[in-house]
């Protein structure tokens, strides 16, 4: 007779979790923890919902994707919204690898509007959400200028461009590498004079406000994790350095064979090239696959403790009905 409720409890306790144990002796409930295997910890730097180095929702109909001419071998992902006059833009941009995880995650608003205390209150905010201090960057008031600032998190690096590039910048060029400036549009802040910078390091967070007397500005914020992307980055800067290099060459092109030693060389950097993309690939999917052997390990020692706990209870069921037919034969 005791074998049903001793089944149904152990079946319970196998679908709950928390669920209520009952202690055999003491016939006190007694709230029992299940403990559930662990996702892999996610970055605290999120944007647009999306974590940084998350995978990203193949199938999205939101972005429109395509292969990235500034980083060969990640996928560039862009979605924008303006309205007919142009008055409101909404950008979001994402650039990830060929296995799908993000390492730029980023978005643009213009017109946002802005309180006297939002900027600090918000830059309070995320900073007990990351649990770190922020590195505050002002842009020195000038006349003519609006006021603007920077917030940092992590291990993000700002690396300012010298004045060859920033001019490059201002003639409507670009440069290898993610560019931020004060004034949201970088031709403009080159032209105005103020700094631009390459984001560096490694993951992190940014929050950039540009503003007026009145309030209305623009907004940025991004997360980016550099030391998966500058691979590539230097091997696209590369690329552009050896064509400019071959473009401003003053002497008229002579098509001559080249040596043997040359092809040597150029192949050995083609091949150092593409070593090093598979190295990178290859290095990905082990912490991908190291990730998910973790994970399976822990799911099967979880799953025996539950397995050992639920047998307990049913063993303690059993004893406790046991002695209290016993106690009732006494009697």
């Amino acid at each position: 007779m005791w074998k049903r409720p001793a089944m149904l409890f152990a079946f319970t306790l196998f679908l709950g979790g928390p669920v209520l144990a009952l202690n055999a002796n003491s016939l006190c409930n007694k709230l029992v923890e299940i403990p559930q295997p662990s996702p892999v910890a996610a970055s605290p730097y999120i944007v647009d919902g999306l974590a940084l180095g998350a995978q990203v929702k193949s199938g999205s109909q939101r972005y429109e994707c395509s292969p990235s001419d500034q980083f060969p071998g990640f996928i560039s992902c862009n979605e924008e919204h303006t309205t007919p006059g142009k008055e409101v833009t909404r950008s979001h941009s994402i650039l990830q690898s060929q296995d799908g995880a993000a390492y730029y995650v980023d978005s643009y608003f213009e017109p946002a509007f802005f309180d006297p205390n939002d900027i600090q209150n918000e830059i309070n905010r995320m900073s007990s959400e990351f649990g770190q201090r922020a590195r505050v960057i002002q842009m020195p008031q000038r006349e003519g200028l609006p006021n603007a600032v920077m917030a940092l998190w992590g291990a993000i690096q700002l690396e300012p461009l010298r004045p060859d590039e920033v001019s490059k910048v201002a003639s409507g060029g670009s440069h290898p590498g993610i560019l931020v400036g004060f004034l949201g549009d970088l031709e403009r802040s080159a032209k105005a004079g103020v700094p631009i910078y390459r984001l560096a390091g490694s993951a992190g967070f940014l929050w950039a406000a540009t503003f007026d007397q009145n309030g209305r500005g623009i907004l940025r914020y991004l997360a980016v994790d550099d030391s998966k992307i500058e691979p590539y980055r230097q091997i696209a800067a590369n690329s552009e350095n050896q064509a400019e290099s071959n473009l401003n060459s003053g002497n008229p092109p002579v098509v001559t064979r080249p040596s043997s030693q040359q092809q040597s060389q150029t192949g050995a950097q083609s091949q150092d090239g593409e070593k090093r993309l598979t190295e990178e690939a290859d290095r990905q999917r082990t912490q991908a696959q190291q990730s998910a052997d973790a994970q399976n390990r822990t799911r099967t020692i979880i799953e025996g403790g539950i397995g050992v706990f639920v047998f307990l209870c049913a063993a303690a069921m059993a004893i406790f009905l046991r002695m209290k037919r016993q106690a009732a034969s006494s009697a």
